[in-house]
């Protein structure tokens, strides 16, 4: 199915309507190394957090980094140690569409024998200070402590769990289709995603840049190793054994709901399914939230958000909802776990043991039906309210 793209218009605030020019890259000052130097300056401009809400602010570390399979366009970071590669492409050759994306993979299979010297060396290689790695990151208020921050680009590494992100000015339907290409890549944990940049140009000459994830992955069971006389050997995982879809943010907060729990992720799971036929949707950020669009209301509710200690604070509701509402749902939270009310000026919250969150443990399964009434009700309230 083709892609179809109205044009974009500026209106000023005087009411004029001024149509932007699409604007191939490729010709004049516009080209792929441009394209590079934009992304790399301005890092923001990538969707990143949609594509994994887990990840940290992007840092960009270097551009064409040699990593032995050839040379990366844009490598970034961030605070919390996961790694972002980006090979850009202007999509006017259709012939090496399907060769930038298996490129693009390749890199990956080549990052996963580094050692964090060997990476850290391929990345600084090319900067003009002999800058350590971990350099770029020592002041930034969100980053790991440096012993930590070199074991887990380590392991990310080892793993190949990465975001890797091909990136052009005009994306077409055909290599969208180039997803088989992944399953090549069986043993490797990345999230993979096709993001399209489509500028414009008004009649000054400004330019207008617009991301557009056309289609990522998501973190699937992609290989089972068997181990015959020959040796180790990786296959693609058949259709039917592959568990439940998630992407690298969502595997990394359920393996710590594991850590609680082993039965956990499965309940959590079960609850969002639940809730899900009432609109109610999970936004995964720092923590895991439960948010719903209701109508009269000019923001989502947010029923709660699940920490990854395992907490659930459910305090946020109480800001969006009526008291009406928020009140018999915070009461019944506390009745399924023996724990009260805490009812402060500027914070309403139920705790349990003192002044202290329950784990998310403390309600499901055991309470899951209750939970489900629970936001069930409180969403029934809210539609029979008076306005």
């Amino acid at each position: 199915m083709q892609r179809a793209r109205g044009i974009p218009v500026v209106v000023s605030a005087q009411g004029e309507r001024l149509p932007l020019e699409r604007v191939y890259l490729g010709k004049g000052t516009h080209s792929e190394d441009w394209l590079q130097g934009l992304i790399h300056m301005t890092p923001q401009i990538l969707p990143i957090a949609e594509i994994e809400p887990g990840f940290g602010e992007p840092i960009p570390v270097a551009r064409e980094v040699n990593c032995g399979h050839g040379q990366i366009d844009n490598l970034y970071l961030t605070p919390s140690g996961d790694i972002v590669l980006v090979e850009t492409k202007l999509w006017r050759n259709s012939e090496i569409r399907r060769e930038v994306v298996a490129q693009a993979l390749d890199y990956v299979s080549a990052l996963t024998s580094f050692s964090y010297e060997q990476f850290e060396t391929a990345v600084t290689r090319g900067c003009p200070s002999s800058r350590r790695l971990y350099d770029w990151f020592a002041d930034h208020p969100e980053a790991l402590e440096e012993a930590a921050f070199i074991d887990t680009v380590s392991r990310n590494l080892r793993r190949g769990r990465m975001l890797v992100m091909v990136l052009g000015d005009g994306i077409r339907s055909e290599t969208e289709a180039l997803a088989n290409l992944l399953q090549s890549h069986a043993g490797a944990h990345f999230t993979f995603a096709l993001v399209e940049l489509a500028t414009w140009r008004e009649a000054g000459g400004s330019i207008l840049a617009v991301p557009d994830v056309l289609a990522k992955t998501v973190m699937i069971e992609r290989g089972i190793i068997r181990l015959p006389e020959s040796g180790v050997t990786i296959e693609p995982a058949p259709v039917e054994a592959r568990p439940r879809a998630q992407s690298l943010s969502m595997s990394d907060f359920m393996g710590k709901m594991t850590e609680l729990d082993p039965e956990l992720p499965r309940a959590i799971y079960a609850l969002l399914d639940a809730l899900e036929p009432l609109g109610v949707y999970h936004d995964l950020k720092a923590t895991l939230n439960l948010k719903a669009d209701l109508a009269d209301l000019d923001r989502p509710v947010n029923f709660g958000y699940i920490e990854k200690t395992g907490k659930f604070w459910c305090n946020p509701a109480a800001q969006v909802l009526p008291e009406t509402v928020w009140r018999p749902y915070f009461e019944a939270i506390a009745t399924m776990i023996g724990g009260h009310v805490i009812d402060e000026p500027r914070n309403t919250y139920v705790a349990i043991s003192g002044r202290s969150a329950p784990r998310i443990n403390d309600l499901i399964p055991a309470h899951h039906d209750a939970m489900v009434s629970a936001i069930t009700n409180a969403i029934h309230a809210l539609n029979a309210s008076p306005e």
